[in-house]
């Protein structure tokens, strides 16, 4: 079940919020663009629309350093939804992190599609 023309961004810190919202629409994205603050708005959105396909997103851009939960709290959480949850969204990981266990732990997700680097520039978000 693909879900088309919604993005999500989870990210605490709200100038990246507005820096990759910023880039997607540079790089043309059409659709709604949904914004959490948190892990766990994440989850519960996701989690309130499971049986509503059209308002999942098809794209979720998670930023791994979060106070609370972070983006492997996220991803852990996420491998219990239903398969019609995480088969339509693919998930790019956004981080500043170097520290290679935690780019390897990203990279061997199933469910995340690719790891970006922070700062964010123009063509960072081309799939």
């Amino acid at each position: 079940m693909e879900c088309k023309n919604k993005v999500m961004i989870v990210d605490d810190n709200p100038i990246d919020q507005l820096i990759t919202e910023y880039i997607l629409k540079l790089n043309h994205k059409k659709g709604d663009i949904i914004i959490t603050t948190s892990a766990k708005e994440a989850l519960d959105y996701l989690a309130s629309n499971a049986n509503v396909p059209e308002a999942l997103p098809s794209l979720i851009f998670l930023d791994l350093d979060m106070p609370v939960m972070n983006g492997f709290d996220f991803l852990q959480q996420f491998k219990e939804y239903a398969e019609e949850v995480k088969q339509g969204c693919r998930i790019v990981v956004i981080t500043a992190s170097d520290v290679i266990a935690d780019i390897e732990k990203m990279k061997s997700d199933p469910h995340v599609i690719k790891l970006i680097a922070k700062p964010l520039h123009r063509y960072s978000l081309v799939l």
